[in-house]
């Protein structure tokens, strides 16, 4: 059995089925055939994403078209739209645009299968080196990583290209050349071009050794991540919130690792190096100013003891109202979530209203006595970002619940039933459930 067979010989995950990306290029080309012979038994498809980059476009997957039907595999086209406006550049919005492409395309039984090998690996490392990475960058490529609903394997990571075009070339099979992978304006394409022809002459084993580099990186990236993991366990609550007391008592290199895994675990975008320096420093700004970094579509605030992550907030419309019957939940404007109505029994018509504060609001205590809406929403720790953004339930002219932190003390006379409760859902973070019938005044 040849070595590119042995390195598919056994499948890291169960799978009923594989499927390879294939471009029709020489080693992609050699993977398909590798994987026919391999897994004669197995149910195969070839996936080719047609970029529309290039003239040859259609071409090409014609070609690949036909060499499936030769394999007797199938074959699955998706088209995609590559879009560059933005930061990242062709290279980037190619690699994106096709695995979001794949990802939706792959079954949950599917075992997806690329080519990359030995110097795709080593070119990754030294391009992530130069970009100024940390170990999450220099571990490059993944020998297996979800992909959809799906794995992704890179079987061939340890593999010298040599050996794959000595495969192709012994089997006599046809592939199809990329005019981009010689166009010096990509990265890859230089660096493969100008500087690993004289890397490898003075280094010949440069792509085992600089794939095992990245190895090293990967396994001290698996140990960070694992100390990440518990330091987020010990400071980081059911609702999201970072403790900051925890934060401040471990090490910077520690603070940085959790904040990293903290981010990601909120499902929000990465912070470079600058902005994870700035949320380091949140604990220590002033608490009144509600401290934010803002980075992408992420902002960090700090309030009291915690951080929160949460989307960028759009500006409150503060002239907002509108007229609400209770009977469906009532979506906000700017992103700031629905109010739901429940109540046990009664209210059979209610007319309410539901506003954003203006000023000057009051609400009343138990003995009758009024206190600014600013004041008890101070006292029950709302994060300030939140207090402009509560949503306001008026009974004609009279507040009766501000979200679910406040309710007024005799809101079942006024709307004439029982259990009347207003729930604040999908409110930016900060918002906790927390509906004092008793004011801590009166």
């Amino acid at each position: 059995m040849s070595t590119l067979r042995r390195a598919l010989a056994t499948l890291p995950a169960p799978a009923g089925r594989l499927a390879v990306g294939y471009s029709g290029g020489r080693d992609s080309t050699a993977l398909l055939h590798a994987v026919r012979g391999a897994h004669p038994e197995r149910v195969l498809r070839a996936i080719h994403v047609c970029h529309h980059m290039q003239a040859e476009a259609e071409h090409w997957a014609a070609h690949c078209r036909a060499q499936c039907a030769a394999l007797g595999v199938g074959f699955t086209r998706l088209d995609v739209d590559v879009a560059t406006a933005g930061v990242e550049g062709r290279e980037a919005a190619a690699r994106r645009a096709r695995y979001d492409a794949v990802a939706a395309a792959l079954g949950g039984d599917e075992l997806f299968l690329t080519a990359h090998h030995a110097e795709d690996q080593a070119e990754t490392f030294l391009l992530q080196a130069l970009r100024g990475a940390g170990l999450a960058g220099l571990a490059a490529m993944p020998v297996l990583r979800p992909l959809g609903a799906a794995q992704h394997w890179r079987p061939w990571l340890a593999v010298e290209r040599a050996t794959i075009t000595d495969y192709a070339r012994r089997h006599r099979l046809e592939w199809i050349e990329d005019p981009s992978n010689c166009d010096l304006s990509l990265d890859r394409a230089w660096l493969r071009e100008r500087l690993w022809p004289i890397l490898s002459e003075r280094y010949p084993a440069a792509a085992r050794t600089l794939a095992r580099s990245s190895g090293h990186a990967a396994a001290g990236r698996r140990t960070v991540a694992d100390l990440a993991s518990r330091d987020h366990a010990d400071a980081v609550d059911a609702a999201g919130r970072l403790d900051t007391t925890v934060l401040s008592a471990l090490t910077a290199d520690r603070q940085r690792a959790l904040l990293r895994h903290w981010l990601d675990a909120q499902a929000r975008d990465a912070p470079d190096q600058r902005h994870i320096e700035q949320i380091r420093a949140l604990p220590g700004s002033r608490r009144t100013a509600s401290p934010c970094v803002r980075f992408g579509s992420t902002e960090v605030r700090a309030f009291g003891d915690h951080l929160y992550a949460m989307a960028v907030l759009a500006s409150a419309p503060f002239d907002w109202s509108s007229d609400w019957d209770g009977r469906q939940p009532l979506e906000l404007p700017a992103g700031c979530g629905r109010l739901v109505w429940v109540v046990e029994t009664g209210v059979e018509d209610a007319r309410l209203q539901v506003a954003f504060r203006r000023g000057g609001e009051r609400v009343a205590g138990r003995d009758g006595h009024h206190r600014a809406l600013k004041d008890v929403l101070r006292e029950q720790r709302v994060a300030p970002w939140l207090r402009g953004r509560i949503p306001l339930v008026y009974a004609q002219t009279v507040l009766v619940a501000a979200g679910d932190v406040w309710r007024h003390p005799e809101i079942e006379r006024l709307l004439g039933g029982r259990g009347i409760h207003f729930h604040w859902r999908d409110a930016p973070a900060g918002a906790v459930a927390r509906v004092v019938d008793v004011p801590p005044f009166g």
